[in-house]
């Protein structure tokens, strides 16, 4: 299970296949008003997914309790049937009552990191969408027949490692622009529980100096010198955040993915440790 949080609410990721709960989930799933939703009910109801889309199928849940937020398939088949292009992202859905925070992107986010586990170099989503899934990290690969030979894009993303062997452990100073308990400049509703700033000199992909949050005090800082601990690396974004210890001190990655969960919530990433 992968737990989130938006200082509102603790949400979690669960498989619908290794629920304790499937009836309440699967209902659930049934309230979805899109066609697709429908169908997924239907299969999973009469125990017909994992023969049309894999035996190692996962249908993964975006929960608050008891409430499902958001689903969607992992699996090694989807409409469009070429068994040399696997896993596929499916039956993509969000209840209308919860978008516009892109927690989609934290489903995706995980079968980013099943995929990456699994060894596999590419993710694919077969879809009528344009102009959705580039927010999440796919790009529009070509146009493919589905089942119904129908055409179909097919979007995909790329599995990649990140070598920053020559960021962690390293020393850094820089300027606190944001400290902790001063709000967003554009989203005045977001208040910073830890401080954030940049390293001076050290330019990132966006072209602004590079990004950190500073780990080791509960007072507003100025300025900080401290040593990288990690980096949450940004799978749609070209932003990476560099993790700053204070004391030079580990932190435990639950600890750290918390601490920065009430910006990198809107954002998908993995956190790549010392």
């Amino acid at each position: 299970m992968n737990y989130l949080t938006d200082h509102e609410n603790i949400m979690e990721i669960i498989d619908f296949f290794a629920s304790d709960n499937k009836d309440h989930w699967l209902s659930e799933i049934n309230k979805s008003d899109w066609r697709a939703g429908k169908y997924l009910y239907e299969l999973l109801r009469d125990q017909k997914l994992e023969e049309l889309c894999g035996e190692s199928t996962k249908v993964l849940l975006l929960i608050d309790g008891d409430k499902l937020i958001s689903f969607c398939t992992y699996a090694e088949q989807d409409d469009v049937r070429e068994p040399s292009l696997t896993p596929w992202v499916g039956f993509v859905y969000t209840f209308p009552e919860y978008r516009g925070k892109r927690r989609v992107g934290k489903l995706l986010e995980y079968v980013y990191m099943l995929a990456k586990n699994d060894g596999h170099k590419h993710i694919y989503i077969s879809t009528g969408e344009t102009g959705l899934y580039e927010k999440y990290g796919y790009q529009f690969w070509k146009i493919m027949k589905d089942a119904y030979g129908e055409d179909s894009r097919v979007y995909k993303t790329d599995v990649v490692s990140v070598d920053y062997s020559d960021v962690l452990g390293t020393t850094v100073s820089g300027t606190i622009d944001r400290p902790l308990g001063s709000a967003h400049p554009r989203h005045p509703e977001m208040i910073y529980p830890i401080n954030y700033g940049y390293v001076d000199g050290v330019f990132a992909g966006d072209g602004a100096e590079q990004d950190v949050y500073v780990f080791g005090t509960d007072q507003p800082l100025e300025t900080y010198t401290g040593k990288v601990i990690a980096v949450y690396h940004r799978l749609n974004d070209n932003e990476d955040k560099w993790i700053v210890s204070m004391s030079g001190e580990t932190i435990a990655v639950e600890d750290i993915l918390d601490a920065i969960g009430f910006q990198e919530q809107y954002f998908m990433g993995e956190l790549y440790t010392l």
